[in-house]
This record gives structure tokens, sequence and C-alpha cells, in this order.
């Protein structure tokens, strides 16, 4: 995570282009949230009632925060066709279907990772974005600053109810997903 965090600070967030391509990023890779959530739920066996409940809410707490990177690129006079999905996308969000189906439990890791990024570096950003974009062109990074600190929360409970194979998988997931966000970053800033 340390490498991720010192790669996501780094990047030039004042460039528009750029910014404009990762709330376009953005969009892609969150518009399949809930639905991993819900196949996630789907495929939690019935004696997993507290992980299938917490899915089920999750998804209620992520509902159109996709919307809001859109809705932040249109205040900027973009829309999200002008940027094609990264393969570097793709490969983040993909395998967290397979995964599920190995075990719900595992997409955990892909969660964590995300959420933890978010805590640890929306803070951050923000006010420099607020700067230079204004307040309607940062909603997605303002919502996530604010609630992703109580998601990392519930993740690590939910982690450490696992079982320790359980917790291996959901931390190579967790890997994983902070090098495959890294390479998206550096995908991303490569085109601006």
């Amino acid at each position: 995570m340390e490498e991720l965090k010192k790669c996501f600070e780094k990047m030039p967030w004042d460039n528009s282009k750029l910014y404009k391509n990762w709330l376009a990023q953005s969009f892609y890779y969150t518009t399949h949230s809930t639905r991993m959530l819900a196949f996630a739920a789907g495929w939690s066996p019935a004696e997993e009632q507290n992980y299938y409940r917490r899915s089920l809410s999750h998804i209620r707490e992520e509902q159109s925060h996709d919307l809001l990177a859109v809705k932040d690129l249109e205040h900027l006079g973009e829309k999200r066709e002008n940027f094609m999905e990264l393969e570097s996308c793709r490969a983040l969000w993909e395998p967290q279907f397979y995964k599920i189906q190995r075990n719900p439990k595992h997409l955990l890791g892909y969660i964590l990772a995300l959420e933890h990024l978010a805590v640890l570096t929306f803070p951050g950003m923000y006010e420099l974005v607020l700067k230079k974009y204004g307040p309607e062109a940062i909603r997605f990074v303002k919502v996530h600053a604010e609630d992703d600190p109580d998601h990392v929360k519930e993740a690590v409970n939910q982690i450490e109810s696992c079982t320790q194979g359980e917790r291996v998988e959901i931390m190579k997931n967790f890997d994983q997903t902070c090098v495959l966000y890294k390479h998206l970053l550096n995908d991303i800033a490569s085109l601006s």
C-alpha cells in the first residue's frame, strides 16, 4: 500500500487532462462495485449470513458512486465517452468476479485496498482539486474522503472474522489490487 500511496500522491492532480481521465477510469471500475457486491452476496453460503447482509448494505452505500465521477466530468465540460476504458482498468476489476466464485470473502481484499487508499490520499487531494476545479467537479473525491473511513472499519471487522486461509487469499487480493491500481495510475499519467 505504501508504494501505491506514494504513486497516488505524486500524481499531478492539477493537470486537468489527467484528472479527467482518472475520473473516467474511476467510473469504469466503480460501475462494477455494486455488481461485485451483489455477486458476492449471491455466492455466499447460507451459513454466512453476516457476510451476506454486509454485502447487501454495502451495495446501498456504493449506489451511484460511479455517477459521481460522470457528473464531475460533465461539470468539467467532458464526457466519459471521450475516454476509453484502459486495459489496466479492466485488469483491476475483472479478476474479482473469478475470485468471488472461489470464495466471496476474497473480494474483501479489493474493497480494503481501494477504500484504504481513499482514506490515506483523498483528504490531502481534496484541497488541491477543490482549489483547481471547484466543488462541483470533486464530488467523487469528497464522498470517498468522507465515507471510506467507515468502510475500512467494516472491511477490517469482516476480515477479522474470516478463517486464516481466507485471510491469506484476501491479503493476496489486497496486494494484487494495489499493484494493478498503481499500473492504472501510471497508464493515466502516461496519457496526460
